[in-house]
């Protein structure tokens, strides 16, 4: 709730509705859990290799840039 590209809430209650809904949402999809996904294990298979590996590192990772919030 309130990553990066989110909305920035104004109050609680709008807070707890978003949550909620994030909530209801991950609850009724197929593949809950990453690691799981038949795609992702096929990425990792194929191209990526092992999870943290240098590869997956280098195309995935990010580094953090502090921004000023407004």
């Amino acid at each position: 709730l309130g990553g990066g590209g989110q909305p920035i809430p104004t109050n609680e209650e709008i807070r707890r509705k978003r949550a909620e809904a994030i909530y209801e949402e991950d609850m009724s999809l197929q593949y809950r859990k990453s690691h799981e996904n038949p795609e992702i294990v096929s990425i990792y298979r194929d191209f990526l290799g092992e999870p943290l590996s240098h590869k997956s590192h280098e195309l995935l990772h990010t580094h953090y840039t502090e921004r000023e919030r407004y």
